[in-house]
């Protein structure tokens, strides 16, 4: 972890400098998963504990970043205006209650919105995510913290005004891989059960796995997004967004447990942008862990 507290100094001026040289901001798209103290697991480096996540977000307020709904984004890309320089939005994906425990609360006290792209087909059960699984078997204790969110949860949420809901499909696989028809059960089934659910449009879309390298984002899943009724969808690609960007392919920033402060605000500011080219190159080269 000292190569990368070093590391992010140069990386936040380098981007810092980048930026002032820029005609258009670009918006970063925070991607959190799991926000819990568990470490271990098979994606134990994406589970940002609750007290970071709380640092984090006080960093946002006490540097002057105004958090906005991934809905004023949509809204602004519309009618093709500017938003301010340090703005930022909060996305959650897979719908873990630990979001409604360790998340919701600091959301409620800032009033700060946030997205959240549930998988639907494990929403309001007692399943588990099948790279849980296995830790949950060895250790029956992590089952609370990697259960998913209840129906009464997600609509107490909704109510708040500040959290709204994507779909993240029905059994998260990965949509490029899949015939036509399984991909239009996976985004119109978890659509109409969200809506049927939540009583409001269901327009926002989280592409499981969400890279480009393995087929989940690709002229065919698009067409289906928009035939479907989606209106906005976000990939796992590094990166920040410019207003003008491709509304159906959003770059996000993931944020995992070892992004200290340094590291988080090089992120912010654009300092980990070519990461993107390099995630691009690893998944392409190397077989996708799930």
């Amino acid at each position: 972890m000292k190569l990368i507290k070093i590391s992010a100094t140069p990386l936040y001026w380098t981007a810092t400098l980048q930026s002032r040289f820029q005609t258009h901001k670009k918006i970063p798209i925070l991607l959190y998963h799991k926000i819990t103290d568990v470490s271990e697991g098979i994606d134990a480096f994406w589970n940002v504990s609750p007290g970071l996540f709380s640092e984090q977000i006080e960093f946002l307020l006490e540097n002057g970043f105004q958090v906005i709904s991934l809905q004023s984004f949509y809204d602004t890309s519309q009618f093709k205006n500017n938003l301010p320089r340090s703005t930022v939005i909060l996305t959650f994906d897979d719908g873990y209650a630990n979001f409604y425990t360790n998340v919701y609360p600091v959301l409620c006290k800032y009033r700060l919105p946030a997205t959240v792209f549930l998988t639907v087909q494990y929403t309001g059960t007692n399943s588990f995510y099948e790279w849980d699984r296995p830790l949950i078997a060895k250790k029956k204790e992590f089952e609370k913290e990697f259960r998913p969110l209840s129906w009464n949860q997600i609509n107490e949420m909704k109510e708040s005004g500040l959290i709204t809901f994507g779909s993240h499909s029905m059994s998260h696989p990965h949509l490029g891989r899949l015939p036509d028809d399984k991909i239009v059960y996976e985004l119109r089934e978890s659509k109409r059960i969200l809506e049927e659910r939540l009583e409001q449009p269901i327009l926002f879309f989280s592409y499981p796995g969400g890279s480009y390298a393995y087929g989940d984002v690709n002229k065919n899943t698009r067409r289906h997004l928009v035939e479907c009724g989606y209106k906005l969808a976000c990939t796992s690609r590094t990166g920040r967004n410019r207003i003008s960007d491709d509304i159906l392919s959003l770059k996000r920033i993931g944020i995992s447990r070892h992004d200290d402060i340094p590291l988080f605000r090089a992120k912010l500011t654009g300092g980990c942008d070519w990461m993107g080219w390099a995630q691009f190159a690893f998944q392409k080269t190397f077989a996708n862990v799930w």
